[in-house]
């Protein structure tokens, strides 16, 4: 199993040469249990829509949310970059032991599994995935480094999340999908993605852990000066995140719903490899995409 602190580390980097130095504040872990949002007015069959609101450092959420498809959408109100890792906990098992595992720079544990969720978006923006959500005890955590080196996680940003046996019997159909996408060690395989709004099926088919981490390029930028700026930042990042999906083991799906202009996009995937620790881009797991 890995480390998820290591493979956050280049994620952060964006937020320090950009100047999104983040303060120290307050956790609103206390806030977590607000009411469940009701399904889009008109939309009964549609995803239940849990929302999340990250800060520095913090997440706004529910405590509970039934069974089932779900869209989680996130909105980040700090100066910093956040996401939404969800983590799956095995029966007998608490975040409270995940945390002590992970806090010192240990593994994730094999009763614990990644199951993605929505990647970050830039600071006053948001963000959504869409998965099937089995009932159990999940953490839902945010592993991005702040700028002084500490994974946000430790300053407040763990909630734990109940999923309930849905009692209404009625199961939304899953997205329609515009690109299917599989992710393998190490690549992101589909066809072309086209301007517009785009639902994008994402398969994790590969032995280890992936994520897809969506960013737009600068004008003129390429994937090589990300790759080697993220090495070596230096100057303005050459891009800006837009979401995408958190780490999923083997076998897990998310849905990324992208509103995307015309012009040079990049995926990357930041996790750690199990066998040298080095992050997926260091194994080729990155590419550049044109959208027209």
């Amino acid at each position: 199993m890995r480390n998820p602190i290591r493979g956050a580390a280049a994620l952060g980097m964006l937020v320090l040469a950009a100047g999104c130095g983040a303060e120290e504040g307050a956790s609103a872990v206390g806030d977590a249990a607000l009411p469940q949002p009701a399904a889009e007015a008109g939309a009964a069959l549609a995803p239940r829509v849990l929302a999340v609101t990250a800060g520095d450092f913090f997440f706004r959420a529910p405590s509970t949310t039934p069974a089932g498809l779900t869209t989680i959408r996130l909105v980040n109100q700090g100066p910093d970059l956040h996401h939404v890792q969800l983590i799956r906990l095995d029966e007998g098992h608490t975040m409270r032991e995940l945390l002590d595992a992970v806090s010192a720079g240990g593994q994730v544990p094999e009763w614990a599994r990644e199951v993605g969720g929505p990647n970050t978006p830039a600071p006053g923006e948001q963000t959504e995935t869409t998965l099937d959500l089995r009932p159990g005890d999940y953490a839902m955590v945010c592993v991005i480094p702040a700028p002084d080196g500490v994974p946000h996680f430790m300053k407040g940003m763990v909630v734990p999340l109940t999923v309930t046996p849905a009692a209404d019997g009625v199961a939304a159909p899953e997205p329609a999908a515009d690109v299917r996408m599989t992710l393998t060690d190490y690549a992101f395989e589909f066809d072309e993605i086209a301007a517009g709004k785009r639902v994008i099926r994402v398969e994790n088919r590969a032995a280890q852990a992936h994520e897809v981490l969506l960013v737009q390029l600068a004008p003129g930028r390429t994937l090589e000066q990300l790759v080697s700026w993220l090495a070596k930042p230096s100057g303005p990042p050459p891009g800006r995140p837009i979401g995408g999906t958190t780490a999923m083991a083997r076998g897990e799906v998310n849905y990324i719903a992208a509103d995307l202009a015309p012009g040079e996009y990049a995926l990357l995937c930041l996790v750690p490899d199990a066998g040298d620790g080095q992050p997926h881009i260091a194994h080729g797991m990155a590419r550049q995409i044109t959208v027209r």
